[in-house]
């Protein structure tokens, strides 16, 4: 009979450890307390030793044992089946943006001055490189037989102190005679592209030839030239900035060929020189590569270049 009672004793205290496990709201606890009865054996569940009664007699158990080691880790399972395929995304600008770089100055190998060459591919790749200009443009072509052609081809515009003796000089590239009864040397004031200054050529001036022409120049920032032939505009140059709209009698002519003439290449008031066509008579129709600044003035001759 206490055998049964025992094991009855055992099965009551599972079932109210359960409870006490299920309805603790806090921390688990880790031990079970009980109470058990002298005579009868049963056990009565309690929070700690001290709720037993005089006669019972304290009994306790851990709820977990120490943990054991981590077992091994079971087979993989098997792969499951693949999602919905997602919505395309809309395309990106990042090819787009690259293309502005398309001709930014950099430096090749060599130290070279050269300019950035973006390439993409059919894959979507996109590669820059830095691919050095030609050492030197080719010179331009020369003109037909018989024909003539006016440039202007020297121009001083500042001297050292107080501004004077300057001049145009005005080159016939041309493998013929110019005629020179109509065409014009107009000066363009850049701040308001109107014409300030004006002399009338004359005379023929020779194939190879080169023609002095005094005249006062402003100092720029900017100002510019225009040779004429009647209403006709032959060659120009707009210095120390750009004039691409000066009105000359009542007719608006672009100033800048090409590239314009960086700020930086203009002519001094510390040391003698003047802006020139380098090499001498050379009109690529592109401002920025055909004019430079020298200080060998040859005011009536070919051009020289000198730092």
């Amino acid at each position: 009979m206490k055998t049964i009672l025992l094991a009855m004793a055992a099965a009551i205290l599972f079932v109210v450890a359960g409870s006490a496990l299920a309805a603790s709201a806090g921390d688990p606890p880790t031990v079970i307390y009980a109470c058990k009865h002298p005579s009868s054996g049963w056990l009565r569940q309690v929070s700690g030793p001290a709720q037993c009664r005089r006669r019972e007699t304290p009994v306790s158990w851990n709820i977990e044992g120490a943990k054991g080691d981590k077992g091994d880790a079971g087979a993989p399972g098997a792969a499951g089946a693949p999602g919905p395929k997602g919505d395309k995304g809309d395309p990106g600008t990042v090819v787009s943006g690259l293309r502005t770089l398309e001709g930014v100055p950099c430096i090749a190998e060599d130290s070279a001055a050269g300019e950035i060459k973006v390439t993409v591919a059919a894959g979507g790749d996109v590669s820059l490189t830095c691919e050095a200009a030609p050492d030197q443009q080719p010179p331009p072509p020369p003109p037909p037989t018989g024909a003539a052609k006016l440039v202007i081809n020297e121009v001083d515009y500042d001297q050292i102190g107080a501004d004077s003796n300057g001049f145009v000089e005005i080159h016939n590239t041309g493998g013929a005679a110019a005629d020179l009864a109509n065409v014009d040397l107009v000066a363009v004031n850049g701040g308001d592209g109107s014409e300030y200054d004006r002399v009338a050529l004359t005379g023929s001036l020779a194939a190879g030839g080169h023609l002095d022409v005094a005249i006062e120049l402003q100092n720029g920032a900017p100002d510019g030239l225009a040779l004429l032939d009647g209403s006709t505009l032959v060659d120009a140059l707009s210095y120390e900035g750009a004039i691409t709209a000066a009105t000359i009698a009542g007719q608006s002519y672009n100033l800048v060929e090409g590239t314009a003439l960086p700020a930086t290449v203009e002519d001094s008031t510390t040391v003698a020189g003047s802006l020139i066509r380098n090499p001498n008579g050379k009109d690529t129709n592109d401002a920025a590569s055909d004019w430079a600044f020298t200080t060998t003035v040859t005011r009536g001759a070919a051009n020289a270049m000198t730092p």
